[in-house]
């Protein structure tokens, strides 16, 4: 039973617009819905432990061993999917209007359990774990203008979705970083200790201290998705314009981390040059120090008790010892401070594509040649975005980033 899963769907859809009569203005108004079930399993031979061929020392053939108690029983993962949508077209399609509401349900996750190492082992494979995730899609086109001449069609996607875990594996109080009900995206990272007011906490070397527990930085999907499509024809010659981007979010970056501690960073030679004519560290921390008293906190980091008593620092420290700990060491966000930020907001609009067309047909008019056409295209030519230096429609920053591309062509196409 363990090695077969079904595939179950159903759907159902009405046009109302055939069932109510409706106003000339609306051209039809359909609604639909769907329920689909899929399963998931295991890559081959993750369901019995053997021993791997790792090479040879000495003439004699290493073996390894897997670091994970495998389970002859797992069952496979389950995903349940709901959908309800409207579709609808006025003015004779000059305007159209979709709006689509989804849910999906995962369960029976498959996850990778953390046992004591004891055992002998790093983990066990387990059923367990639920996700949810809610999401809505709305789609507004049309044709704004049509002439004889011009007609300028035009569409804008605008997506949302939101995806928490609803169940933890034995009914745990968390998993991970995460408890119930919290976004699956939550990004949870080890920072500098903080005062109650949010001044980072310095020793009495003028260094950040870093904190025990990691913080929740926000989530690494963003709050929503928008794509913009327009399209202009005049005559014989067309323009295509594609507009894309996100809002919300944040994204590390391993990259801006490596500059600083390289040196590499364009803020990294603010204070160099004025310690090398002083002789001695020039650069004071903004910061304070804990004069006296103790926080206590329980162990998933909630404060118990704070008392401590600060004072501003006044510190000098080296400027390369700084640049290669506070924005190297630990996440820093943009909130926290401007300059040092390694943690970044990933907003962005880009203009994606640009494609402009001219029909030379009826210009040329050459015997033989039935039609001929000159393309010029463009991606990635113009981007406005929140993150310093990175781009942030490259994805997670987590091993280096390699400067974008853009790209500039020119096409020619015959017919004969």
């Amino acid at each position: 039973a363990n090695r077969s899963y079904f595939y179950p769907s159903a759907s159902l859809s009405t046009v109302l617009s055939n069932l109510i009569e409706m106003p000339k203005s609306i051209d039809f108004v359909k609604l639909y819905g769907s329920w689909a079930e899929v399963s998931s399993d295991l890559q081959p031979y993750q369901t019995s432990s053997y021993y791997e061929n790792v090479g040879s020392f000495a003439g004699r053939t290493e073996l390894s061993y897997p670091g994970v108690i495998v389970n002859p029983n797992i069952e496979p993962e389950n995903s349940t999917s709901y959908e309800l949508g409207l579709s609808s077209s006025f003015f004779k399609g000059r305007l159209k209007f979709d709006f689509t509401y989804y849910e999906v349900v995962d369960t029976n996750q498959i996850i990778d359990l953390p046992t004591s190492i004891a055992s002998g082992f790093e983990s066990r494979k387990v059923n367990g774990n639920e996700y949810t995730t809610n999401g809505y899609e709305i789609v507004l086109g049309g044709t704004p203008v049509r002439t004889d001449n011009f007609q300028w069609n035009s569409a804008i996607n605008w997506s949302q979705l939101e995806k928490r875990i609803t169940g933890i594996y034995g009914d745990q109080e968390r998993y991970g970083n995460l408890y119930l009900d919290d976004r699956a995206d939550s990004y949870y990272a080890r920072v500098w200790q903080k005062s109650p007011d949010g001044k980072v906490i310095l020793n009495d070397n003028g260094l950040p201290i870093r904190d025990n527990f990691q913080q929740n930085l926000g989530h690494t999907d963003p709050k929503w998705i928008l794509g913009f499509q327009n399209s202009f024809k005049y005559k014989n010659m067309s323009l295509d314009i594609g507009i894309d981007g996100v809002w919300g979010g944040v994204m590390r970056s391993l990259t801006v981390e490596k500059m600083w501690w390289g040196g590499k960073h364009p803020y990294s030679t603010e204070f160099r040059d004025a310690e090398y004519a002083a002789g001695t560290p020039v650069y004071v921390p903004e910061g304070v120090n804990v004069v006296s008293g103790e926080l206590v906190q329980d162990a998933n980091g909630n404060v118990v008790s704070d008392n401590r008593v600060f004072k501003p620092n006044t510190t000098a420290v080296s400027w390369q010892t700084w640049s290669q700990n506070y924005p190297y060491r630990a996440q820093v966000t943009e909130a926290e401070n401007k300059t040092f930020a390694n943690v970044f907001d990933r907003s962005f609009f880009k203009l994606r594509s640009l494609v402009f067309k001219y029909d030379f047909t009826d210009l040329i008019n050459i015997k033989g040649i039935k039609h001929f056409d000159m393309t010029f295209t463009g991606y990635n030519l113009l981007m406005w975005k929140e993150a310093d230096i990175i781009d942030p429609d490259y994805g997670n920053d987590n091993n280096l980033q390699d400067p974008s591309t853009r790209y500039l062509g020119m096409g020619l196409n015959f017919k004969f």
